[in-house]
């Protein structure tokens, strides 16, 4: 898919709860935990190696639910910090089960992680939203949402693809003194 999804990862400097929560997680653990058949032989195929990358996205108030539902294997997850992106990951796979979050992520008392989401190892790294990047990225982010399509459009115009757009704009593939400043 070409959707590019974004969550604001302020949580750390305690602005506010946390709307997130990431683990790795070894697979043969994981696996027995997971009750829905095609999930588990999905995984089974992403993760050769045995370690999968998780990311559980609180229901809350705010229609996560709504902009959960609209990701699809394929779709850019960005994190984003302080006017940076923090990390980027594709998704591999979905899943709504707050009893395997609460197994993967830990509890949490404002409510599990239930909406999850397997990626690919996330590119860790700050990179600063700069103004030529406005084409593509607001300066910053409250919550969990969705890139506007124009956004998405733009990237794609300009890069082909979301994976070059990771490699080349934010620039994930080169030494941290390489990237913008």
């Amino acid at each position: 898919m070409d959707n590019v999804f974004i969550f604001a990862a302020n949580e750390a400097a305690g602005e506010r709860p946390a709307i997130s929560r990431e683990a790795v997680c070894d697979l043969e653990t994981t696996l027995p935990l997971i009750s829905h058949g095609p999930l588990k032989e999905d995984l089974k195929r992403l993760y050769p190696y045995g370690t999968c990358y998780v990311r559980g996205i609180r229901e809350g108030t705010d229609n996560h639910l709504a902009t959960w539902d609209a990701m699809a294997a394929g779709d850019l997850v960005l994190g984003c910090r302080d006017r940076s992106i923090v990390w980027a990951t594709f998704v591999f796979a979905k899943t709504n089960d707050p009893a395997l979050a609460a197994h993967l992520l830990g509890a949490n008392p404002e409510g599990p992680f239930g909406l999850m989401c397997f990626t690919d190892k996330p590119y860790l790294g700050e990179v600063p939203i700069i103004p030529q990047m406005d084409r593509y990225l607001d300066r910053e982010y409250e919550d969990f949402v969705r890139l506007n399509a124009g956004k998405v459009g733009n990237i794609l115009t300009d890069y082909g693809s979301l994976e070059t757009f990771v490699h080349l704009c934010l620039r994930y593939d080169f030494p941290f003194s390489f990237r913008h400043s």
